[in-house]
């Protein structure tokens, strides 16, 4: 049956493209703009070639399109059914990154293309970069070899990161490090090599991503997350010299430890935080194009975000023109900028910049415009009460209720005392301030991978993302305590039993 189940096969091969993955320089906090006419807005249309009929077994594949926009959070996904070989998809202005998957439709599942090298996602399905209003020349699939190995089914009560309601009785199944298929069990054809979990009393997530941390190149650190159900962190500034990148491609090597994305120094002006005060190794920036030549570097290095600081405590501080260069480099290379800022001055200073995200909150009072400012472009908050002690809870509460975006990050590594593993002081805190259950999940999951630029390959319980998930006792959006109880991580398609879980 397996032999026969998994015997089509097709690889994405990408022809005549104009524009390579890198794409065109593209500010990513920018809005589409509603004024016509738009120079790069249209239809992207295209060729797909399906393997021959004899190549399926069962009632598939079909081939499933997603078309993301690296400027907005927006996916638009398409679908071309057996023997349909046109597509045409309207998309706003933008430049898109575009990756496919077969669907076996028998199993309402997906087995996502991935491609080492390709920039767009960590690490990223097959996939190729398309401008609004260009045309695909064509996308050819021929030969597919599925990966080895037996699915698993996680059977139980699933919440998939997005918002929506707990789903009863759900299914999820896994093959290598993907998810395959999310959906009721009854409607699920299990193979009988699968191995299949039932977790009655828990309740399946996301891996849960924290998007501020330090000391993050260290084995034990990253391993600590892991099993905790951290799956992903981002570590926003380590000291000047470290081997930051290097040493975050060594540690990746085992699924064991949590996925890293690395900002490596963070960046000031000579004087400035926090080498001012804590004493603490940082690049530094003398002019706008000092600037830009450093931050080109650092990516060219292997950065994955841009950390600058923008509060003085009374020393030095980055101007608006080298802020804004900064900021500038980073979006054409596609890379996003998180920003040090712990005052409504700060926060003003960052948005005048084009930051993606603000580290901390601000702890005096925000004006009602500013966060308003905040919500209109698209800026995402990452508290990290616990380090602030609550501080701020305020500005937070109004910033949610206004409609913005909230990350998790708790500063971990930052002070000793700061939580390695999963930020149960941090997520009581954002209750505290007045966020639900519900919502601190999707700031740790959803909100994290978006700002993490990760959302379209963890984040949420879909087919074709990595199998990054946590599944913990009791219910969490009853009980916040519940994310402590973890039953099971599996990170990469890799179970990690914790002591919880029979050997």
């Amino acid at each position: 049956m397996m032999s026969r189940w998994w015997r089509y096969s097709a690889i994405m091969a990408l022809l005549s493209l104009a524009v390579g993955c890198a794409g065109p320089a593209i500010n990513p906090t920018a809005v589409p703009p509603t004024v016509t006419p738009c120079p790069n807005c249209g239809t992207i249309s295209g060729r797909i070639l399906l393997p021959p009929r004899d190549a399926a077994v069962l009632d598939g594949p079909a081939v499933h399109l997603h078309f993301e926009n690296t400027t907005t959070e927006e996916i638009s996904v398409t679908t071309l059914k057996p023997g349909q070989s046109q597509f045409t998809v309207a998309l706003p202005e933008g430049t898109y990154c575009t990756y496919a998957w077969l669907s076996d439709l028998s199993l309402r599942g997906a087995h996502a293309f991935c491609e080492p090298g390709d920039e767009c996602s960590d690490p990223p399905p097959r996939t190729l970069v398309v401008t609004a209003g260009e045309t695909i020349g064509g996308v050819d699939i021929d030969k597919w070899a599925a990966p080895e190995g037996l699915p698993l089914v996680l059977i139980g009560t699933l919440i998939d990161g997005t918002g929506a309601q707990p789903l009863q009785d759900t299914a999820l199944v896994i093959l290598e490090d993907r998810i395959v298929s999310v959906g009721p069990r009854k409607d699920l054809a299990v193979p009988p090599e699968a191995e299949v979990i039932e977790l009655p009393d828990a309740t399946i997530l996301p891996g849960f991503i924290n998007a501020h941390v330090h000391n993050a190149y260290q084995g034990r650190n990253l391993a600590i997350w892991a099993r905790e159900g951290v799956t992903t962190v981002r570590d926003l500034g380590e000291r000047l010299g470290f081997p930051y990148f290097a040493t975050r491609d060594r540690l990746q090597t085992d699924p064991r430890r949590a996925s890293l994305i690395a900002a490596g120094p963070l960046v000031t002006v000579p004087n400035g935080y926090p080498i001012a005060g804590n004493n603490f190794p940082s690049l530094t920036v003398t002019s706008k194009d000092d600037a830009r030549q450093k931050i080109n570097q650092l990516i060219d290095d292997g950065a994955d975000v841009i950390k600058i600081t923008l509060t003085s405590g009374g020393a030095p501080t980055l101007s608006a023109d080298e802020a804004a260069a900064i900021v500038q480099t980073a979006h054409q290379r596609g890379i996003p900028v998180s920003a040090h800022a712990t005052s409504a001055r700060d926060v003003n200073r960052a948005l005048e910049a084009g930051v993606d995200d603000i580290a901390h909150l601000a702890t005096d009072h925000v004006p009602d415009a500013l966060i308003q400012r905040m919500v209109e472009t698209a800026t995402s908050w990452v508290p990290t009460l616990e380090a602030l002690e609550g501080r701020g809870s305020a500005n937070l509460r109004r910033f949610v209720e206004a409609g913005g975006r909230v990350a998790l990050g708790n500063d971990s590594g930052y002070l000793q005392d700061l939580e390695i593993g999963m930020p149960m002081r941090e997520l009581n805190w954002m209750q505290e301030a007045g966020m639900t259950p519900m919502q601190i999940i999707v700031a740790a999951t959803h909100n994290a991978a978006y700002v993490c630029r990760r959302a379209g390959t963890v984040g949420t319980l879909e087919a074709g993302k990595f199998a990054d998930i946590l599944v913990v006792d009791g219910d969490p959006l009853q009980n916040l305590e519940a994310l402590s109880s973890v039953r099971l991580v599996i990170h990469r398609g890799v179970i990690i039993r914790t002591e919880e879980v029979a050997q």
